[in-house]
């Protein structure tokens, strides 16, 4: 029954993934870990290649939809690249114990950060938003849908705090996307449809390479775990587009938050108890 659970994981993931613009390994990572008893670089590497295997099916049906800020997804990615790469070589220098404790906390402080997004709307006023510097460029177009979009982008900023996502995505398999897109919105001032469809289009790029790289070092697990669970999440992404913005985003983030801490608070346990 294992590929039928892994079936299952994979479409959840993939749906949740998708709807927050994070890919889902943030989710996918710690259950690989926790209930399928992988080692740490085989979870790194396996969850890593399915979240590029969601980015780009979830990528798909967004640019479809006409909702990607390409320009800067593209200007993402490259900043994201040499830490995905570095990253994969630096998951060899610590133990199975250490890696449980720091995934575990980075699951907390993920926690931390839902929490404080799920009190705060998704409107902000203008003076919140970082909009000054020389780099700043305006952004405007209409999606298929007819729903007309305009904003401005600091490609200075967004850009340089894409630098170490890149090495988070491959340490951990997550991705990175969960901490994009709501520094996209709460930060940047980007709309949120736009964050979550440009997030999803960033991971598609560097996450590929970072599963590459894992790939060539024998880290991806590729059967049962990339068939069934990438089954799962090729539909469940596709979902999760279509469904975005049909929700309440704030119920989405406060069932994350309740999985999310739990997973952490195990991880922790288990990195302590060695």
């Amino acid at each position: 029954m294992e590929w039928l659970w892994l079936l299952l994981l994979g479409f959840g993931t993939g749906i949740f993934g998708v709807l927050v613009g994070a890919g889902g390994g943030f989710i996918l990572a710690p259950m690989l870990l926790i209930f399928f008893g992988m080692e740490a670089e085989v979870v790194a590497g396996t969850s890593l290649s399915l979240v590029a295997v969601n980015s780009i099916s979830g990528s798909i049906t967004y640019l479809r939809m006409g909702m990607v800020d390409k320009r800067s997804a593209l200007l993402f990615a490259a900043a994201a690249i040499p830490g995905t790469i570095y990253g994969v070589f630096a998951l060899s220098s610590i133990d199975a114990s250490t890696f449980r404790i720091l995934f575990g906390g980075l699951l907390l402080s993920l926690a931390i950060l839902l929490a404080i997004r799920s009190t705060i709307s998704e409107r902000i006023p203008q003076r919140t938003k970082v909009r000054s510097g020389k780099l700043v460029r305006n952004r405007q177009f209409r999606s298929k849908r007819g729903r007309e979009y305009e904003y401005q982008v600091n490609e200075g900023w967004t850009t340089f705090f894409n630098l170490p996502l890149g090495f988070i995505s491959s340490f951990f398999g997550t991705g990175g996307g969960f901490l994009r897109t709501p520094i996209l919105v709460y930060v940047f001032g980007f709309p949120v449809q736009v964050a979550v469809a440009t997030s999803i289009f960033t991971l598609s790029f560097y996450t590929t390479v970072g599963a590459v790289t894992h790939a060539s070092l024998g880290h991806v697990d590729w059967y049962p775990t990339f068939v069934w669970a990438g089954i799962g999440l090729v539909a469940g992404g596709q979902i999760g587009a279509q469904l975005a913005g049909k929700f309440k985003g704030i119920w989405i983030i406060r069932l994350l938050l309740i999985i999310v801490l739990i997973l952490g608070i195990r991880l922790i346990i288990e990195g302590i108890q060695g």
